[in-house]
């Protein structure tokens, strides 16, 4: 019996960042999310 070679899903074609990086960066837009949802509120409060 022969073994093929397991063809290459997308995933795992797609998914090469570590999982530390991916957090580290859902943090960051986050927080830049959290800030200008915050100055938007504040502009339409104030007008």
């Amino acid at each position: 019996m022969t073994d093929k070679p397991k063809p290459i899903t997308v995933w795992a074609a797609m998914v090469h960042a570590p999982f530390k990086k991916v957090i580290a960066f859902d943090l960051l837009f986050l927080g830049l999310g959290a800030f200008i949802g915050a100055g938007i509120i504040t502009a339409v409060l104030i007008k």
